[in-house]
């Protein structure tokens, strides 16, 4: 038993000196622990990059006024202007709109883009931007080019232009053309919420062909300064429902 003991210490002992040797004559390594992990600091929160995007329509699309236009954005206030300019830089129609939600929070936003139809099939370019905060210069200017066919609504107003600018009080001379049940449709100018200001029922030339109509609306005096709705529409003969939509931006500045 004795010769057993002595065996054991002697093996444990060498065994020591070995590992001791090993490690350039120190003693054992004790097992290192794992390293605490430390919180990351966090920066301050900033917004996500401020972008404009078109879903709707897609490029080289063919497409009909009014140009249904939608897409996504995250800019400064849930601002964003989208236009339609032709192959020479013609602005033919433009919108300042307002997105869900924005400044760091992604929204949605939809428009029409409605302006007098072609004579044949012609090449425009849409385009989304925002307004830079800093100097106004354009930003996040996204575009979109396609073909605008020669459908012809069913109304559409070719004066005032779309983007006209008013005076609170004036009277605007309305002119257009349409083809609509009994000759008989609305013009209206619409404020934000979709309220209508003023309101006046006209007759178009004729109800069996395409003719002009117009209109005279006179703003109240007292109108406050901004962007309104001047829309021209007819009642459905089947159920009195609005029809056949047509609606350009116009700016109320006094």
């Amino acid at each position: 038993m004795r010769k057993l003991v002595t065996i054991s210490v002697v093996a444990a002992t060498m065994a020591t000196l070995s590992l001791a040797a090993c490690n350039g004559g120190s003693a054992p390594l004790k097992p290192t622990p794992e390293p605490t992990a430390t919180p990351a600091t966090l920066a301050s929160p900033t917004p996500a990059g401020a972008f404009v995007t078109i879903d709707e329509p897609l490029g080289g699309a063919i497409v009909a006024v009014p140009i249904h236009v939608s897409g996504e954005a995250d800019v400064f206030e849930a601002a964003l202007t989208v236009d339609v300019v032709d192959a020479s830089g013609t602005t033919l129609c433009i919108r300042h709109i307002m997105a869900t939600s924005g400044t760091g929070t992604p929204g949605t936003w939809a428009t029409t883009m409605a302006f007098p139809p072609p004579g044949a099939p012609q090449p425009v370019t849409v385009r989304g931007y925002s307004f830079s905060a800093k100097d106004g210069s354009i930003e996040n200017l996204v575009k979109r080019d396609v073909i605008v066919s020669g459908h012809r609504p069913a109304i559409f107003i070719t004066s005032p232009v779309c983007g006209a600018t008013i005076a609170p009080g004036a009277t605007v001379a309305v002119q257009g053309r349409a083809l609509v049940f009994e000759a008989a449709l609305t013009v209206e100018l619409r404020d934000a919420t979709g309220a209508a200001v003023v309101t006046q029922n006209v007759m178009a030339a004729s109800g069996t062909e395409e003719s002009d109509f117009s209109a005279a609306l006179t703003l109240p005096a007292t109108l406050s300064s901004g962007f309104y709705d001047l829309v021209a529409f007819d009642h459905s003969a089947r159920d009195g429902a609005l029809e056949n939509e047509f609606s350009i931006q116009v700016e109320v500045s006094s």
